[in-house]
């Protein structure tokens, strides 16, 4: 029997009893857990005796699994500010080395929702559904996508991010909208989704405070990337909604963070476990491909432009060829948020539902309804949509990058192209600072478009004293691969699905 820190750590033969601890098999040893106490997150007294230390050393060499108790305890005492942040960032790198069971995941995530405010929802009857995106270039499908369901009869409370390295924010996105407000109280949130049937919005300081510090001490000791606390920072937030359902959308390849398509999986599956533990039943991924960025904007401004062209519909496909890969994302959402709501229907009809939706401009009713709900000018913004910028950008600069050789578009580097527009204005390289609503890029042509010498590629809009703008010139240049043979036909932009079955390949929903 070892005393350490008045927590005894007892370790004897197989086949010795002790009754009343749980114990692990170690080895050819047994090690002492703890025996079982309540939870910490109501009001009943603290009986755990906790070794901070101990508990480092279990996740350090992989000794066996924390128990719920265990994590619970850590992350109360951590916020408590019990724990210090050498001991947290100390279990924060184990983690990234020795990586956390399902099981940890899911109860990692529920404490962190556990520790701020949670919706309740009164409305019992209303079936709501949420989408969460792990990010990419051009990436505006949740602009479209909440008012586009909420105009089928679902609610959307949806949470949303700013932008930050080479992926674009939709808070940001919508912020270029005058007076359009993301920092409403969870009261106004509910209030808005239940008015208006969707809303996008900021977590704000009452959710998930867990997150929001354990992800500052991620940032500054290289911990950011481990799939169990990716999980616990996405999924926190989104079970704390407490919608009926979740579809997420993983992206992989070039532009995203995921390079891989075995990594997205990975991801994936980690965020559908852990939804479907805490209650977000069904939990749904698609798996996106991410090479070119989506759509013909990148940029604030310029993608809600697009999404808005979008959202009034269309008469003739070519009309909306550049938004193709977008709206293949859009309508495959929407229609797995409305299998979500009835399994009966299957999933071609329901994705061929919210296209025809879509096309028709039945969801612009609803987008004018959510911009004017959240203090939204829609005269100026929305009205005249296509004129609001010439009249608004004053001190903006516009440049067209022409084809220097003719050929076929055989690439254009999202990776790259997202880095140029943070350069650009329209992205930050850290958390806090502001972007330019007008900074970005219009595209022209797309993977496997035919180009001229002196065709039109991109259209930069920039502020007119940005520094090094002829630099970025040349980076967009070095991001386009212009070749003399005809490009093969790309494949589809989703490839896979994940439920809580597991991962298998998708053929894309043929519509019309």
């Amino acid at each position: 029997v070892i005393l350490q820190d008045y927590n005894f750590i007892l370790y004897f033969k197989p086949g010795n009893q002790n009754s009343g601890v749980k114990v692990k098999e170690w080895g050819s040893w047994f090690h002492e857990v703890t025996k079982p106490t309540q939870s910490i997150y109501n009001n009943s007294e603290r009986t755990m005796i906790f070794n901070p230390v101990e508990f480092l050393r279990i996740r350090r060499f992989d000794l066996r699994e924390h128990t719920d108790d265990e994590i619970e305890e850590f992350l109360k005492s951590y916020l408590q500010q019990e724990i210090p942040d050498y001991q947290m960032a100390a279990w924060l790198m184990a983690v990234c080395c020795q990586g956390l069971s399902a099981r940890e995941t899911a109860t990692l995530t529920r404490c962190m929702v556990e520790s701020g405010e949670q919706l309740v929802w009164k409305d019992k009857t209303t079936y709501r559904v949420d989408k969460h995106s792990t990010g990419g270039v051009g990436d505006k499908i949740s602009i479209v996508l909440a008012p586009l369901v909420a105009s089928l009869g679902l609610q959307v409370p949806m949470m949303a991010g700013r932008g930050l390295g080479h992926t674009g924010g939709t808070i940001d996105k919508l912020e270029s909208i005058p007076g359009f407000r993301t920092d409403w109280s969870v009261a106004d949130f509910q209030r808005i989704c239940q008015e208006t049937g969707c809303i996008i919005n900021t977590t704000g300081p009452t959710l998930c405070p867990a997150d929001a510090k354990l992800y500052a001490l991620r940032d500054v000791t290289g911990t950011v990337w481990s799939i169990p606390l990716i999980t616990g920072s996405i999924m926190s937030k989104k079970i704390a909604e407490r919608p009926d359902s979740l579809v997420l959308d993983v992206k992989y390849g070039v532009g995203a963070f995921s390079p891989s398509r075995e990594a997205a999986q990975e991801l994936a599956e980690s965020l559908v476990a852990t939804g479907e533990a805490n209650g977000l039943t069904p939990t749904t991924a698609f798996l996106t491909r991410m090479e070119q960025p989506i759509g013909w904007a990148v940029g604030n401004w310029l993608e809600v432009h697009e999404c808005i062209q979008l959202l009034k519909g269309w008469q003739k496909d070519e009309d909306i060829r550049k938004s193709r890969d977008l709206i293949d994302l859009i309508v495959h959402q929407a229609g797995q948020m409305l299998q979500h709501q009835d399994p009966k229907q299957c999933l071609a009809d329901c994705v061929q539902k919210a296209y025809t939706q879509l096309k028709s401009g039945g969801a612009y009713a609803k987008w004018v309804e959510m911009v004017q709900a959240q203090g939204g000018d829609v005269e100026a913004a929305v009205d005249n949509c296509d004129t609001f910028m010439a009249t608004h950008a004053t001190n903006t600069a516009t440049f067209e990058l022409k084809a220097r050789n003719s050929g076929f578009v055989a690439d254009i580097n999202a990776m790259v192209i997202g880095l140029v527009g943070v350069d650009l204005g329209a992205g930050r390289k850290q958390a806090g600072t502001s972007v330019d609503p007008w900074a970005g890029m219009s595209f022209s042509v797309k993977m496997g478009d035919r180009v001229e010498v002196g065709d039109v590629l991109v259209t930069v809009f920039h502020d007119k004293n940005l520094v090094g703008a002829l630099e970025c010139y040349e980076r967009i240049y070095e991001a386009f691969e212009i070749s003399s043979e005809p490009v093969a036909e790309l494949p589809p932009i989703i490839t896979h699905m994940v439920t809580k079955d597991g991962c298998q390949e998708m053929n894309m929903v043929p519509y019309s």
